[in-house]
């Protein structure tokens, strides 16, 4: 069902439609949250907020892009997460793979064939701390464009910001993303 019918249902009354909405986009607000504050606990917990906000105002919800509205909840508390924790350096702890439990004997089976996994564990972690280095609004133009797909007008709506200041916001992030890869080998 698309997302149109499903607001429609929930502002009529059919509030065990918000569970399908929550299922569809919880992923993609917990590892935006995630990547903004660099904790997982905290991640759990505005993703949550997110959810909690959207049903608190569903009836006045007007937006077309259901998404993008839950994304800017998502960046509105994570900004309030951020004073929150000023002064703090946010730390990567993401644990997207998790290491299979086997026998010591087998180690060196899970060895061989989970090589490509650590790298790729190692990339995401490495990526993830870089995110975390980008002052925030820069962090939020790359997410949002380059995770996400958004393009610079609906970031610049999103974000309150010019289109202008979000194109500049992506091309400095980047270019800073760029420098500290290629000063660890990539």
């Amino acid at each position: 069902m698309e997302d149109r019918e499903l607001i429609r249902r929930i502002q009529n009354g059919q509030k065990e439609y918000l569970n399908e909405i929550a299922g569809k986009y919880y992923d993609d607000i917990y590892y935006f949250c995630a990547y903004q504050t660099g904790n997982r606990e905290d991640a759990y917990d505005l993703a949550q907020e997110t959810f909690f906000k959207f049903i608190r105002y569903v009836e006045s919800y007007r937006y077309r892009n259901l998404k993008g509205y839950l994304l800017t909840i998502a960046m509105n508390l994570c900004r309030n997460y951020a004073g929150r924790t000023a002064g703090t350096r946010i730390a990567a702890t993401f644990d997207s793979w998790e290491q299979p439990e086997r026998e010591a004997a087998d180690c060196a089976e899970v060895s061989m064939c989970c090589q490509g996994e650590f790298g790729r564990l190692e990339d995401h972690l490495l990526l993830a701390e870089m995110l975390g280095r980008l002052p925030e609004a820069q962090r939020e133009a790359v997410l949002l464009h380059h995770f996400y797909g958004y393009k610079n007008r609906e970031i610049a709506r999103m974000t309150g910001a010019s289109g202008p200041a979000v194109k500049s916001r992506i091309r400095q992030g980047l270019t800073k993303l760029k420098k500290w890869l290629e000063e660890e080998g990539f």
